[in-house]
């Protein structure tokens, strides 16, 4: 079977073509989706995306990707210490967390820079409820038709609703941000840009108007998770430049200049010896022992035995 070429749209496109198709019984057996169903959804996949020329077959090995994808997801967030990002679709998680999650399922590994925006499609179809937990009706049962509701119910329902309400100036740059989180596919850039900025919005709301005056707002899991993992980074990369600076300053201390400098001044060695000492500074280790070694007479005694070694004891 040919890989084909899938991105995100075509990935949404099938969640919903299978989601329309999950509560007829001629289309999804207890095993599964049947051999109608699956006729019917690369009939529908197809009129919506003629371009793609998929076949059942790669339609089938996606579906299962995808399951297998939302499982993973689902059951990492039921761990301890694992938050989720609805606005990112993302597990936000420490390090060691990290380590623990993709040691018990390799499938999460690519979910650690990347995201899964398909997760609350995915548990409507395979859970058969959305990820907030609003709604809890099974994916092979069916709602209730609108004449069985209450009156007031349907009244409520037929009412015109307002407009929803402006998001303030933060919320706005934090959805901004998870849009311009590229979800052209899911194996698409890392989202590190839009993590910072979303967290930098999250900042800008930590003190929200109130009816008495300003009042702080507490601050949300998922920030603190996300506040954790950047102190986490910071230090990481202060130990990195530390670590940089210290193996700079040793190589000035021990470079081959300064140890031809300090050869050259040395009394009792002859053209011919100095010349074999260039050979012996190539070694760093060489250099090391050489501009440790404080007595002069020592030194002198130690390089000229390198000497005679690198010379076969014709020097």
């Amino acid at each position: 079977m040919s890989r084909a070429a899938w991105n995100y749209n075509y990935e949404k496109g099938l969640v919903h073509i299978m989601r329309d198709h999950v509560n007829i019984p001629m289309f999804r057996g207890q095993n599964g989706w049947t051999v109608e169903g699956w006729r019917s959804i690369l009939e529908k996949f197809n009129q919506q995306f003629p371009s793609a020329h998929f076949t059942k077959g790669q339609l089938q090995e996606k579906e299962k990707e995808l399951k297998g994808s939302w499982k993973a997801i689902r059951d990492a967030r039921k761990e301890s210490g694992i938050g989720w990002n609805d606005l990112l679709s993302m597990i936000i998680a420490e390090p060691e967390k990290w380590k623990k999650l993709v040691n018990d399922n390799a499938k999460l590994a690519r979910f650690q820079k990347k995201p899964f925006p398909l997760y609350d499609d995915c548990t409507s179809l395979y859970a058969g409820s959305v990820a907030t937990g609003e709604l809890n009706f099974t994916s092979t049962g069916h709602l209730a038709p609108a004449a069985q509701l209450p009156p007031a119910a349907n009244a409520l329902a037929a009412a015109p609703q307002p407009p929803p309400a402006p998001l303030p100036p933060a919320a706005a740059l934090s959805e901004r941000s998870a849009r311009s989180a590229s979800f052209t596919s899911l194996d698409g850039p890392d989202i590190t840009s839009a993590h910072n900025e979303a967290q930098s919005a999250h900042s800008n709301q930590d003190f929200v108007e109130g009816a008495s005056g300003r009042r702080k707002r507490k601050q949300s899991h998922i920030g603190s998770a996300i506040e954790d993992y950047v102190q986490y980074k910071k230090k990481q990369t202060g130990k990195t430049i530390e670590a940089l600076e210290e193996r700079k300053k040793k190589e000035e201390a021990f470079s081959v200049p300064k140890c031809l400098d300090e050869m050259d001044a040395m009394d009792g060695l002859t053209d011919v010896e100095k010349s074999y000492g260039m050979d012996i500074f190539k070694s760093e280790i060489d250099r090391e022992v050489f501009m440790n070694m404080k007595n002069k007479n020592v030194r002198l005694i130690w390089l000229k035995r390198q000497i005679s070694a690198l010379g076969g004891g014709d020097v």
